[in-house]
């Protein structure tokens, strides 16, 4: 029998060595009781045209996949990978597979409650190869599910209160406040500098993919400079960062915040799924409950207004409905 591999060589057994040196002479080694041939596309073609068709694994078949020019070696693998669940489970060689046998395995799929994510990739693996590649196949009408709605988490403004509450260290206080506060993400947090700061204006300068800056609540402004004098002078100064690590000159990791973070949330008695991404989600969520319009949100955050409208459409429309005025109260013409 003859197999290929994920990383596209050919094993072949050694009932078939006969062939093995007929066809590839000195292009083989010997691995355990079986031979390997590096996979080509010459390989290829001359196993599948020279070597018993039942002695040929239908996911040798395969191999254009792994010689696609057109897609990256991890998808690549990743589409091969898939193509051979797909030609186990329905049992045919590539050439023999109809649209109802795609049609029946992404309905395995969907059967098994495999994520959307999952039977879509599946889907378009399948489509590369019998589509494109063979070109035989019309897949276009393949039955996949719709788009789930993805819902963002989002912590209440009290359990925001509370989970500020519960942290006692200064650092870990302050950087939680500027998240929620200033909408801004972990990385853009951790990377904030000293000089980013404009104590004058109560402003905060964001550096990076997303440069904006956006106004820092007066109080916290307070809490920054009480900050600067408790800490930072005392353990960084002269750190360029405002959160700062062991070495004074790298800021703090990621890794570090979101430790920290699930401490607070378990201190909170709120769920430790949650990442500390749930703060900038409901600060914008918060802003969109106060009747902010889109476009300053999106000023705010640096997010573009249609990604806005479709991450958090759901609270949207909520907002909406329950914004809907009770037509019999009068008192507006009273």
């Amino acid at each position: 029998m003859v197999k290929l591999t994920l990383k596209g060589n050919f094993v072949i057994e050694e009932e078939l060595k006969e062939l093995l040196d007929y066809y590839f002479k000195g292009k083989f080694y010997r691995k355990g009781r079986q031979y390997v041939i590096p996979g080509s596309l010459y390989t290829y073609r001359k196993i599948v045209m020279n070597f018993p068709e039942k002695s040929i694994h239908p996911t040798c078949y395969l191999y254009p996949i792994i010689e696609a020019d057109n897609i990256s070696k991890r998808t690549k693998r990743l589409y091969f990978q898939i193509n051979k669940s797909f030609i186990e489970f329905i049992g045919k060689k590539p050439e023999e597979v109809q649209k109802k046998d795609i049609q029946a395995y992404i309905d395995y799929l969907i059967k098994k409650k495999k994520r959307l994510s999952t039977i879509k990739t599946s889907y378009m693996a399948l489509r590369l190869f019998y589509e494109k590649m063979m070109g035989y196949l019309d897949l276009e009408d393949i039955q996949i599910p719709k788009n789930e709605e993805n819902i963002p988490d989002v912590l209440t403004r009290k359990e925001v209160m509370k989970l500020i509450k519960s942290i006692k260290n200064h650092k870990h206080k302050l950087i939680v406040q500027l998240a929620y506060s200033c909408g801004l993400k972990l990385k853009e947090v951790i990377n904030i500098k000293v000089k980013d700061i404009d104590f004058e204006r109560g402003k905060l300068k964001i550096n990076g993919k997303n440069r904006r800056e956006v106004p820092v609540p007066e109080s916290l402004v307070e809490e920054i400079r009480k900050y600067l004098k408790n800490v930072y002078l005392k353990e960084a100064k002269g750190s360029q960062y405002l959160f700062f690590s062991r070495d004074k000159n790298r800021p703090l990791s990621s890794r570090s915040v979101e430790i920290m973070f699930k401490k607070a949330l378990l201190e909170t008695g709120l769920s430790t799924r949650y990442r500390f991404s749930i703060l900038r989600d409901s600060y914008v969520v918060h802003l969109i409950e106060k009747d902010f319009c889109i476009d300053t949100i999106s000023e705010l955050t640096g997010m573009k207004e249609n990604k806005i409208q479709s991450k958090y459409r759901f609270y949207i429309n909520l907002v909406k409905k329950n914004k809907i005025p009770n037509m019999l109260d009068f008192s507006d013409v009273a």
